[in-house]
């Protein structure tokens, strides 16, 4: 069990039951829920696999690229940019990919130590429940942020009117509700199990096979399917309004469309192959010979899944030429203002704060975020 997020562990075994892989200190694929494990700290730990070692890397490399990177985007959405409907969009995907990553190294500890688990029962189920929360939390936003890009091209007159950032600001806290609710069967199934006297695991155990089945089939339909098709009929519809002119701008809705299409694919090309893989697990029985290749593709789907928490921030400074000017303006002011001589950094501020602006502060502000389009 290297990756306690797939993990699952019927409480009452089966041989159509979803298949486990077994510790390293097990002798058999085929095992049930009493098996006895030989003290963690008393025996030397097992030599790390290279699966394990591959994921650890990758693991830290998904660390240090979406920590800083999905920061930086906290920083500009929130703080640098002017507040806009699109710019709580973005920002609100980016806090959930950056609390994405802040997990990731609670679950490199026991990756690195035979699956033993030291945090603690809660960690276990917030740390577990955390990852598919993120996952819904992150669709429900592209659905959002899809159905925003329709009404502009679709209904104009009303988004002049009511589409307002403090609208936005609602519908963020809805979308954090909405994914909660979608993630309490992971946070209610998730628990540690003494797996022998020094040893603890984080697992994920659901009362019958039938209710794996409710589970998944749940998370496929409201976390997959469905907000695919809605954000495929959105696109569909901004993209054909783009293409016959009926829009503001076709050069500055195309670039829109674009960068939205790519942020969107990423996410679900990351995704999918995990929701399959949960499908053929529960499919295949324990026992089955494919189970170690079945593993084999549980671990490179996790990966897969989060890698894109570190993808997206990537993907705006590549795409979105309003974040890029209104990073280079922040670093540009930050730089200066570490180099700037005491004396003069207090003069500087004196002379602000005495001389009144030419211009308000918002005219100061670059004038496009992400859509060079939102007009609010």
């Amino acid at each position: 069990m290297l990756f306690p997020s797939l993990n699952y562990f019927p409480l009452t075994p089966s041989s159509t039951q979803p298949w486990t892989i077994p510790s390293k200190t097990t002798t058999s694929l085929d095992y049930d829920f009493n098996y006895t494990l030989p003290p963690f700290i008393d025996s030397p730990t097992p030599e790390m696999q290279p699966i394990q070692i591959a994921s650890l890397v990758f693991y830290g490399l998904v660390v240090l690229l979406g920590v800083p990177g999905n920061a930086v985007v906290v920083w500009v959405t929130g703080f640098c940019m002017p507040r806009s409907v699109t710019s709580l969009w973005f920002l609100n995907l980016a806090l959930a990919d950056l609390l994405c990553c802040l997990s990731l190294p609670l679950l490199m500890v026991p990756l690195a130590h035979d699956d033993h688990w030291p945090f603690g029962s809660l960690a276990c189920t917030s740390v577990k429940g955390l990852f598919y929360l993120v996952m819904h939390c992150s669709v429900l936003q592209l659905v959002l942020i899809s159905v925003d890009r329709w009404m502009l091209v679709s209904r104009p007159v009303w988004c002049q009117n009511k589409r307002r950032p403090k609208q936005a600001a609602l519908g963020c806290v809805a979308v954090w509700v909405l994914a909660l609710i979608g993630s309490i069967p992971q946070f209610v199934y998730t628990k540690q199990i003494e797996a022998g006297e020094e040893k603890r695991e984080c697992v994920t155990a659901y009362s019958s096979h039938l209710n794996a089945w409710l589970v998944f089939s749940y998370r496929f339909l409201v976390g997959f399917l469905l907000p695919f098709l809605v954000i495929v009929a959105c696109h569909l519809v901004v993209y054909s309004r783009a293409e016959s002119g009926v829009s503001r701008s076709r050069t500055r809705s195309k670039r829109t469309l674009r960068i939205i299409v790519v942020v969107v694919l990423s996410f679900f090309l990351c995704w999918l192959p995990l929701h399959i893989v949960d499908f053929m697990v529960l499919l295949t029985p324990r026992t089955s010979h494919h189970s170690p290749k079945l593993y084999l593709a549980q671990v490179l789907s996790l990966c897969l899944a989060y890698f894109n928490s570190c993808l997206n921030p990537l993907l705006y400074v590549c795409l979105g030429r309003g974040f890029k000017d209104s990073m280079n303006r922040s670093l540009r002011n930050m730089l200066h203002f570490i180099s700037e001589e005491p004396a003069s950094r207090t003069s500087s501020r004196t002379l602000l704060e005495t001389t009144p602006p030419l211009f308000p502060r918002a005219a100061l502000r670059p004038s496009t975020d992400f859509t060079s389009e939102d007009p609010r």
